[in-house]
């Protein structure tokens, strides 16, 4: 089997490079307080996605939003631009009002990389559902070592389990090895 975690350092290592040349959180903290979720924060990246968010006390405006957009797209630093309101597919599938999104991509080498951005309001971002997705947590390193290998093998598989229910399976106890998350999958 493959080092996972030579890999995902990797990944991490590329991450903090288009970061750095991109300027893309220097650019973002003129806006709010810059906010690393999912597999970047957990230092467990097994592909090119990288999830912000940019946290403020008072919401957003979409006007706002789209004059930091522009800003982004004229910069020309990203091979594509998205963006979008009233968002409803953050972490848990449920409409979060006033949570705007950016979404950037770039292509290096073969792989793709996608910049997940999310603009909220301290409130907003404090009433997100799973709120301890966000949370950095304490992992033992069997647990970072079964969160790839479950994430390697969902890729493989090519399986929609999104990452989060991965790390919840995981940290929960409910997923004790490759066994487990294979039944998981197949009884899903």
């Amino acid at each position: 089997m493959q080092n996972l975690v030579a890999i995902s350092e990797e990944y991490k290592k590329e991450a903090d490079r288009l970061l750095k040349e991109t300027g893309l959180v220097e650019y973002l903290s003129k806006f709010g307080k810059v906010h690393f979720a999912g597999a970047y924060s957990y230092g467990l990246m097994m592909h090119g996605d990288i999830d912000i968010y940019v946290i403020r006390d008072k919401r957003y405006s979409i006007e706002g939003v789209f004059e930091i957009f522009k800003k982004l797209y004229f910069q020309d630093k990203f091979r594509s631009h998205f963006i979008g309101g009233d968002w409803d597919d953050l972490q848990g599938g449920k409409k979060v009002a006033n949570a705007y999104y950016i979404g950037l991509k770039q292509r290096i080498g073969d792989e793709r990389w996608k910049f997940d951005i999310w603009f909220l309001s301290q409130a907003d971002f404090d009433a997100l559902p799973n709120k301890d997705y966000f949370q950095d947590k304490s992992m033992t390193n069997e647990q970072k070592k079964l969160i790839l290998e479950c994430k390697q093998y969902r890729n493989n598989q090519k399986l929609p389990v999104e990452s989060q229910t991965i790390y919840e399976l995981v940290m929960n106890g409910h997923c004790k090895s490759l066994k487990d998350f294979e039944t998981y999958c197949s009884n899903k």
